[in-house]
């Protein structure tokens, strides 16, 4: 686990510890909306890439990918480019005081490792590549640029809706801050930017609904007086893009499944609602 989620958790435990005897009530959130911003990092499992076209239908095997993630630096603060690196974005209704929905939008980019040495399936015919025209049935072969460049840059676009549990845990210092542990699950669309080429063809195509995915997360979250909080979350998931565009409208097409994890710290604030007195029930 990375430093700074490591810094986060063992914060949230610092709040916990520090608790005043007289606990001041939860606020109240039924009602309230909060929004958040952050960025992220990701990771994700091996995949099959397979891909067909009008002269070839090849699978190249178990692929590595890593995600891209901007030096910190003035391109998160330029309100030009400060979409550009990896972020979260999300905003959420609560139903309850403790239950919410959200709609939001994780931009992950994905990129494939040149130069791997891979397995590969299938038939390529001379008119695609007289390089690498055959027919092949799990045989070795290194992933070179002239073969396959493929990367999700702008990006790996994961559009969910979910449901959520904001567990309260303590309120410390006394009553600013308070501790809360959040819990959720969702999911809806993978939306890719993907700038491939598949022996020499292909291009930076539009923005597509390429599949689906589902999703669940944990983190706690810090708040100062019931408006301000720091959040931070670690996400896993599946995704299947039965439909990755290699040339936009033509007929050539990719597809390939995979899981992930996704780690993301977030500013975002509390609005809406209205207060109620008394101590929060379970």
């Amino acid at each position: 686990m990375k430093p700074i989620v490591i810094c986060l958790l063992l914060a949230s435990q610092f709040f916990i510890g520090n608790a005043t005897a007289q606990e001041t009530p939860f606020a109240h959130k039924k009602g309230a909306f909060y929004f958040y911003w952050g960025y992220n990092r990701s990771f994700f499992s091996k995949t099959n890439l397979h891909f067909t076209g009008p002269n070839y239908d090849f699978t190249v095997y178990d692929i590595k990918a890593a995600d891209k993630p901007s030096k910190f630096g003035w391109v998160y603060f330029n309100p030009g480019t400060f979409t550009v690196p990896q972020y979260v974005a999300r905003l959420g209704y609560f139903i309850t005081d403790k239950l919410a929905f959200s709609l939001g939008m994780d931009h992950m980019k994905y990129v494939v490792e040149p130069y791997q040495s891979t397995t590969i399936s299938g038939v390529i015919t001379p008119k695609a590549s007289p390089t690498y025209s055959g027919t092949y049935l799990n045989e070795p072969i290194q992933l070179k640029p002239e073969l396959l460049v493929f990367e999700h840059t702008n990006g790996f676009n994961l559009v969910s809706l979910d449901f959520e549990y904001l567990l309260p845990l303590r309120r410390t210092w006394p009553g600013k801050f308070s501790v809360h542990w959040n819990t959720g699950f969702g999911g809806i669309w993978i939306v890719t930017k993907t700038d491939v080429r598949v022996l020499g063809d292909g291009l930076d195509n539009d923005f597509h609904v390429a599949g689906f995915t589902f999703v669940g997360k944990t983190g706690p979250r810090i708040e100062f007086k019931n408006r301000v909080f720091l959040a931070g979350e670690l996400k896993g998931g599946y995704a299947s893009l039965p439909s990755v565009l290699i040339k936009n409208a033509e007929p050539e097409i990719g597809d390939h499944n995979l899981s992930f994890l996704e780690w993301n710290i977030a500013f975002g604030f509390n609005f809406g609602g209205r207060k109620k007195s008394g101590v929060e029930t379970e």
